[in-house]
């Protein structure tokens, strides 16, 4: 027979070892059922104006290189017909 400290002690413990085991399962939904989310910067695009801009900027250093390398070419060609 347990003695009345038993019986308390073992209460105690009882009631310790329940209360861990609600919160281990407590912890264990949490970890699987997380709630938090990556919250993300929506997309933004391009204004029409930004577009247009970018497409000058880039036409114009083409079009300098395409002159560039005619010229080049037409220098070239010139050298041939004048040596």
């Amino acid at each position: 027979m347990e003695s009345p400290e038993d019986e308390a002690f073992n209460d105690i413990e009882r009631q310790a070892r329940q209360r861990k085991e609600s919160v281990m399962a407590a912890m264990r939904s949490v970890e699987e059922d997380d709630d938090i989310q990556d919250y993300k910067r929506p997309w933004v695009g391009l204004t029409h104006g930004e577009v247009i801009d970018i497409y000058e900027k880039v036409m114009k250093e083409n079009v300098a290189e395409l002159v560039d390398n005619f010229a080049r070419a037409l220098e070239i060609k010139l050298k041939e017909k004048n040596t």
